[in-house]
């Protein structure tokens, strides 16, 4: 990946939520030339559909799988591979996460988070209400409703110390998780 660009990355997306994305990306290209926009559908059977739909807004796309490394002219670079999302996590600053503008009850946007992203999801969230919360109380996500709001949104310079909060989090939770479960088996192991 051609670090010279600005990279955001549209995750775990849904029908319509691709062409929003590419909508977005136009929106920014007319003040960032060297953009590059990364879509991570979250069915990738559907990547040549979401393909024909993003050239048709007279964009230039390359797949992961392509053999094209060349990225010079690529507008958006579609993940049409399963296991790489982290690897995508890692390199933006900027993640907008699916299924919350098509009314999925939106993505898991912690993974994204850990890595000092900032977070961005439509209004349909109900499958993450509480972590969407607790990010929107850290500053760390924000609701947007159209690709002109996304665009305006997007920031292109990681908050690491955003990340080392969601982890940190993560391991009191895990740890009073762990904590609660010994407790319950012994209690359990007591009866017997």
């Amino acid at each position: 990946m051609n670090l010279q660009k600005k990279v955001w990355v549209a995750s775990s997306t849904h029908n319509n939520e691709e062409i929003f994305c590419a909508k977005t990306h136009i929106e920014l290209k007319k003040k960032i030339k060297n953009l590059i926009t990364i879509i991570i559908p979250r069915h990738i059977h559907r990547v040549n559909e979401i393909v024909d739909e993003i050239e048709k807004l007279n964009l230039q796309v390359c797949c992961h799988s392509s053999s094209n490394k060349n990225l010079g002219e690529i507008d958006i670079y579609i993940v049409d591979t399963f296991g790489e999302t982290k690897k995508f996590h890692k390199l933006a600053s900027s993640v907008f996460l699916g299924g919350s503008i098509a009314n999925r009850g939106g993505q898991n946007p912690l993974e994204a988070a850990r890595f000092g992203a900032k977070i961005f999801h439509g209004p349909n969230t109900d499958n993450f209400k509480d972590v969407y919360k607790l990010l929107k109380n850290f500053k760390i996500s924000k609701q947007i409703s159209t690709p002109t709001q996304l665009a305006s949104s997007i920031i292109f310079k990681k908050n690491k110390h955003s990340g080392s909060r969601i982890k940190n989090i993560g391991d009191k939770i895990l740890k009073k998780t762990i904590k609660e479960l010994d407790n319950l088996f012994n209690n359990e192991f007591k009866k017997t």
